[in-house]
């Protein structure tokens, strides 16, 4: 009835006599007990035990092809991750020190974070094998600085991609490498006890010192900004156009950086376009302890980059040098935890906060509870878990994930399971992309049951409901509607298809159009060696969108152009 006492642990842990597995299962059944007495604390505690063990107990080369299985999966592989390791065959467990086990599993905040933030796309030989390293290296700043250790440990698991931060600069000028983690959790531990920093590191959560240690540039340059860039929470924005904006580049067509230097100092001297006006305020936040995001958007006639951060009452800011006219609705950023784009309702979860409240953690505690049950196989009590959990938080879309896996290998009904499907849907109703998934996953259980024609119509009916306000969701459901007919349908079928989409949801979309319905289309019917229908494809376009002269928009449409006529 009571949370697992640090002391507890360490005689456990130090004890030759029981194994993880037995301990998981120790600690499961103390979960349950401790949820029948309503005991929420100590259901909590018991189940840290119970997902840590099961976790340090794991062998590191099934956890590694599962790792490769859900990377391949997501699509985030890139040619950096070949400088990876291959590892033993041995348990997680014994990539870190005994000391080491304790003091993550002793520190309920750790844990708890730990759990939260963890996704199947983190290395995990790779993560545990940092925070070890942190913690040998030095047990008080860790034990201090708890929430930076594991923010960097999960940034810095794998390489970053080639294209990060950006790919408007070549790889020669910026090298896409972090420094090493220990390096980095001395710089940033140094920088905020030295007060260079504007938010106090040891207050902020792991969820957002993420977006803080994900500097790209070099660890001199961030020190250059604490030196030499003054300014505080109200100025921050100004260093967006600190960088003069090169209309002359964007007139040439110049979105590459031309210069032999992509430091900090350079780009504040030589001026550059939006994205290194956005790169250059970002990483100038970071230098100050503040978290910030490089958005990447599209508007009508092209494309543009802004940034974010955490102001002064840790609230997110998330449209610096965003231009409203435009209509960049949606912008996209690195999530540096796993280097794939940042969900937009995540965005909103961050600057909602709403994790730090009491009723997320009973929520987050029913939802662990019903993972276990599920893998018991225990289904039923599965799901009166995960509905409990989404009863005390409905924002909770782990615990929404885990209701549905349950009602479906518990066998409920279809019906049953779809009504579940619109319940989540609604819920999560001010959130487009949440609401978007799980109404795209009830048409698919329509179509499971046969109700095509239904189906159809609510897919359509999903596509105008964001057509005004959120054209990118509108596109990605009009590009499954057209990729369904690319799968199934005749050639003439196809650019009817094509046509009505493009007319009941691209007409202001823009350049978003452009990426998800016409730019694929056309490159699919080049593939099949349908010229004729390429070049149809673009002449509907043009009949359909306003298009300005000399727009980024007009000039990639012109590329297509000369990819039809090319031999």
């Amino acid at each position: 009835m009571r949370p697992p006492s640090s002391q507890w642990l360490a005689s456990t842990l130090d004890s030759s006599n029981s194994s993880w597995s037995e301990i998981e299962s120790a600690a499961r059944t103390a979960a349950v007990r401790a949820d029948q007495k309503n005991r929420t604390q100590a259901l909590e505690g018991w189940l840290l035990v119970a997902k840590w063990s099961r976790l340090l107990g794991s062998d590191q080369v099934e956890v590694t092809n599962r790792w490769v299985s859900a990377i391949n999966t997501a699509q985030l592989g890139h040619r950096n991750m070949a400088q990876l390791s291959h590892p033993p065959s041995a348990t997680l467990s014994e990539t870190i020190s005994p000391e080491t086990t304790v003091a993550l599993m002793s520190s309920p905040e750790f844990s708890r974070s730990f759990f939260d933030l963890l996704t199947p796309y983190d290395y995990l030989p790779k993560v545990l094998l940092t925070l070890d390293q942190i913690y040998q290296t030095d047990p008080e700043n860790f034990r201090e600085y708890e929430q930076l250790a594991l923010a960097i440990a999960l940034v810095f698991d794998v390489p970053p991609p080639p294209q990060w931060p950006h790919g408007q600069v070549t790889e020669k000028l910026l090298d896409r490498a972090l420094p090493r983690a220990k390096e980095a959790f001395v710089f940033w531990v140094k920088s905020d006890r030295e007060r260079k920093t504007l938010h106090r590191l040891n207050f902020l959560e792991a969820a957002e010192l993420k977006f803080v240690v994900s500097a790209a540039a070099p660890l001199a340059e961030l020190r250059w900004v604490q030196d030499r860039v003054g300014f505080d929470f109200e100025a921050l924005p100004r260093t967006y156009d600190a960088v003069t904006y090169r209309t002359d580049r964007v007139e040439a067509g110049a979105y590459i950086w031309p210069g032999s230097s992509y430091a900090l100092p350079t780009i504040l001297r030589e001026g550059g376009i939006c994205i290194d006006q956005g790169y250059f305020a970002s990483e100038s936040g970071k230098a100050r302890g503040v978290p910030t995001l490089l958005f990447r958007g599209v508007g009508l006639d092209g494309r543009h980059a802004w940034f974010g951060y955490l102001d002064g009452q840790k609230q997110w800011q998330f449209d610096v040098g965003r231009y409203a006219e435009q209509q960049y609705v949606s912008g996209v950023a690195f999530d540096p935890q796993t280097w794939g784009d940042v969900n937009d309702h995540e965005l909103a979860f961050l600057a909602e906060r709403f994790r730090v409240l009491p009723r997320y953690d009973q929520s987050r505690a029913r939802q662990w509870l019903a993972e276990e049950f599920l893998r018991l196989r225990q289904f039923g009590d599965a799901a009166k878990s995960a509905r409990r959990a989404v009863n005390h938080e409905p924002r909770n879309v782990a615990a929404w994930a885990v209701l549905q896996l349950a009602e479906e290998a518990g066998e409920v009904t279809v019906v049953k399971r779809e009504a579940t499907g619109r319940e989540a849907a609604r819920a999560l109703q001010q959130y487009p992309d949440l609401h978007a998934r799980f109404m795209r996953g009830v048409i698919s259980l329509m179509r499971e049951r046969g109700q095509t024609s239904a189906a159809d119509h609510e897919e359509r009916q999903l596509a105008k409901f964001y057509a005004a306000d959120r054209s990118d969701l509108a596109i990605a459901q009009a590009a499954e509607i057209l990729n369904r007919s690319l799968a199934g349908d005749d050639p003439a079928t196809q650019l009817r298809v094509f046509e009505s989409a493009l007319r009941q949801f691209g007409v202001k979309a823009g350049m978003t159009a452009f990426d998800r319905l016409v730019s694929p289309f056309f490159r699919q019917a080049l593939l099949d060696g349908r010229k004729r229908d390429a070049l149809t494809i673009l002449r509907i376009t043009r009949r359909l969108i306003r298009i300005e002269a000399g727009s980024q928009f007009a000039n990639e449409l012109s590329e297509l152009d000369r990819l039809a006529v090319a031999p």
